[in-house]
């Protein structure tokens, strides 16, 4: 079975010495995604993601596994990714074969999408779980209870009932998926030994303060304070706004983008509080990292420069003068320059 095939890897380690434990909780995840577009035509894209580095992607077309970390082929031989490969290839008809039954049989139409996610977590203390979950059409489907060795339904309908009691009656598969997830963790932490260098890189925020819709003048309007933090690694980051020194509390002046990702694998967050006007109080945006090592970033919101009626007339001269200076350095240029006509030739 398909399924059960993609973690080949993680049995073939599961005898290799053992890393030492992460200092913070780490998961290997498998993603594979099959596309049905009808009872004869299916598509399927796999990536391996540790932590949130994606190391591995492949395409059936090819079934071809793609390293896309210096040291992703490590903890494997190049044989053992071969048989991988070939082994993955043959069970793409059984398990076309398997969903095909599913939908007719229970009447399902195509297309039909299927996302799966499996793996292993490692804990700090020493404690490991697997998980598998499959989810149809985007939402939750069925996943496996690695301790059980039993697929469970998400849903209390006709077609994830009948998936799950069809799956459970394949007790060696049931089995063989359990011991993969169990020994899973052995080709984590290799992956962990190997990447830990990426794992463990540390980026500093960078973040700035700035009100983002300046209200008219004589408003009573609400200001709305924007704190910016990008370019951070890791993820986990702690972003809070002061009031005269005391942390705002939750609530709903508050707002927040969450955190999302940049193209450079660095992280990005907006935080935004909405204050009242001319109220007296200081603001300023707190921000905790570990590439910070314990101290904290502190951006002071500068209230001493309001976007006032002379603040805007200050800009708007501003802007004037630069475009005079380039239409100037523009027309001086082409003083410099000789027309030529078509069929001359410049001097």
């Amino acid at each position: 079975m398909l399924l059960a095939l993609l973690l080949l890897p993680w049995a073939w380690g599961a005898q290799a010495a053992s890393a030492p434990v992460p200092t913070a909780s780490v998961t290997l995840r498998l993603l594979h995604i099959n596309v049905f577009h009808n009872a004869r035509s299916m598509d399927m894209w796999g990536m391996a993601l540790l932590g949130d580095l994606e190391t591995h992607s492949m395409n059936c077309s090819t079934c071809e596994i793609r390293f896309l970390q210096p040291w992703a082929q490590q903890g494997l031989t190049p044989k053992q990714w071969q048989d991988l490969e070939l082994l993955i290839h043959r069970s793409l008809f059984s398990f076309s074969r398997t969903v095909n039954t599913i939908a007719q049989q229970q009447g399902k139409g195509y297309p039909i999408v299927i996302q799966g996610s499996l793996g292993c977590e490692l804990h700090p203390n020493g404690t490991s779980r697997g998980f598998y979950d499959i989810g149809v059409n985007g939402e939750d489907f069925i996943s496996f209870d690695a301790v059980a060795g039993k697929w469970v339904a998400r849903q209390g309908d006709k077609l994830a009932l009948y998936a799950r009691d069809l799956l459970n009656q394949d007790k060696a598969a049931a089995m063989t998926l359990q011991f993969l997830l169990r020994t899973s963790v052995n080709q984590l932490e290799s992956f962990v030994q190997h990447g830990k260098e990426s794992l463990e890189r540390q980026e500093r925020p960078v973040a700035v303060v700035f009100a983002r819709v300046p209200p008219p003048a004589g408003t009573p309007a609400p200001v709305l304070l924007v704190c910016r933090v990008t370019g951070f690694y890791p993820r986990p980051v702690h972003v809070a706004w002061l009031q005269d020194g005391e942390e705002v509390a939750p609530g709903g002046w508050l707002n927040s983008s969450g955190i999302l990702p940049n193209a450079d694998l660095t992280y990005q967050l907006r935080s935004s509080l909405a204050v009242g006007p001319g109220a007296g109080h200081s603001y300023a945006c707190r921000v905790q990292h570990s590439s910070l090592g314990g101290r904290s970033l502190l951006i002071p919101w500068e209230q001493s420069r309001p976007w006032g009626p002379g603040l805007v007339v200050g800009i708007t001269l501003g802007v004037v003068a630069v475009a005079a200076v380039a239409v100037v350095l523009w027309r001086s240029r082409r003083k410099g320059y000789q027309d030529v006509r078509p069929g001359e030739s410049s001097p």
